[in-house]
């Protein structure tokens, strides 16, 4: 069998194999090919910002709910920044671990400015806002208690707020800290630099990043207010980025300001995170801001259209797309599919394989490397078990709205949270 198919292939015309991988063509080579070339151009002729005082004042959010465990790490990695006039305000989101007694432990220390514990879980959109109110300097930055960072990460954040006025937020970029706890963590490390280090950087290029991540942005305040803060509701990070756009705020990436950050280590936790994300695109980018494809509005941007079509491309029609590709070659070439298959897994990783170079040689950290082995696993990881749980999430949030019952935010909250 395998002998007949490698006739079949070998057989087949130049034209022909654009029907047979037609789903690689459509949906893999402009992924890789046009991103990587774009994303090794850029980094080879890089665009270098003025360096930020380093007594410029600057104000960190942190929010968190039961993260005692973290907070000491991340706080004194903060202290460690090469900015020097940090205020840091820490809420407590409700927990029952003792957060609130280490924060104010940290405080007393002088290693927290600020600590708010609200005794009432309020979720994390209502946390931000909370805190925003005693944020006091104009540029912040935002992150999760669980991230650690470069002692220049804040550095750089904050270096496009300060290069050009028209920015209101700049995205950090995202390592996994965890790597060598499981398989799937390091599977989510090359996620995480193929999608964050690489997509992200794309994405900017063109002014069209639709994500500042909750993990790691930086942000202007006035910018915030200007759009009302964060909304209830799971990807509170891409709602605000959205309605900052809206508003006519830029939005930069930083590729040199890293944190690192624990990721699920076993199935259960990673599947129900990826759910939650997942749906969360589908909540957001077909309800609740489908007012961008209405060329009638008066804030109609032709650049949050192109944005929203490509994570729209990439993500929910590539997903279905993949189903409908795997019947139609079974329909089509019988037993012969399989083999089809692993042929675009073999060819996908390849291109994946000089996507990951990329990233390693001009955005990587130096143990990337270690990395390379699990690039075919990767594939399979990517190809059909995301896709999976892409797909799970996608029907369940199209036919039952499934992102209004997520146990993420406390019931009183989901409630009470706008049905779009």
């Amino acid at each position: 069998m395998i002998e007949a198919a490698l006739d079949f292939l070998w057989a087949l015309e130049p034209a022909a194999y654009v029907s047979v991988f037609w789903f690689f063509f459509i949906f893999d080579l402009p992924r890789y090919t046009l991103s990587t070339l774009a994303v090794g151009f850029l980094c080879a002729f890089p665009r270098s910002l003025p360096k930020p005082d380093p007594h410029l004042p600057v104000s960190i959010l942190l929010v968190g709910h039961n993260e005692s465990d973290g907070l000491v790490r991340s706080v004194m990695s903060l202290r460690e920044q090469t900015m020097l006039n940090l205020q840091i305000v820490v809420v407590d989101d409700g927990s029952s671990d003792g957060m609130a007694e280490v924060a104010t432990n940290l405080r007393r220390r002088g290693l927290i400015d600020i600590v708010v514990s609200t005794g009432l879980r309020g979720g994390k959109a209502a946390g931000l806002n909370l805190g925003l109110q005693y944020c006091r300097h104009d540029l912040m930055v935002v992150a999760d208690i669980d991230s650690s960072f470069d002692r220049d990460a804040v550095e750089h954040l904050v270096a496009p707020l300060l290069a050009d006025p028209s920015v209101g937020a700049a995205a950090g970029n995202l390592g996994v800290r965890n790597t060598s706890a499981s398989l799937l963590t390091r599977f989510q490390a090359i996620e995480y630099y193929n999608n964050i280090s690489l997509g992200r950087q794309f994405t900017a290029m063109f002014g069209l990043l639709m994500i500042v991540s909750g993990a790691f942005g930086g942000y202007r305040r006035a910018a915030i207010r200007s759009v009302g803060g964060w909304d209830v509701g799971p990807g509170d990070d891409s709602n605000l980025t959205t309605k900052l756009r809206r508003s006519g705020w830029r939005i930069a990436f930083a590729p040199q300001a890293w944190a690192l950050t624990d990721v699920p280590v076993a199935h259960g936790p990673l599947w129900r995170q990826r759910l939650r994300w997942n749906r969360s695109l589908v909540r957001n980018r077909l309800r609740k801001f489908r007012s961008v494809f209405n060329p009638f509005w008066a804030q109609f941007s032709l650049s949050d259209v192109i944005g929203t079509v490509n994570l729209l491309w990439f993500h929910i029609f590539l997903t279905f797309g993949f189903v409908i590709y795997i019947v139609h070659s079974f329909v089509k070439f019988g037993p012969m599919a399989l083999l089809i298959l692993i042929a675009v897994h073999i060819i996908a990783t390849i291109c994946e394989l000089i996507e990951f170079v990329v990233a390693w040689i001009f955005v990587g950290r130096p143990s990337m490397w270690r990395l390379l082995l699990y690039i075919p696993g990767h594939g399979l990881y990517m190809g059909y078990y995301m896709r999976l749980n892409r797909l799970i999430a996608y029907v369940s949030e199209l036919m039952h709205r499934r992102s209004y019952r997520d146990p993420f935010y406390p019931s009183k909250v989901r409630d009470a949270q706008e049905q779009f």
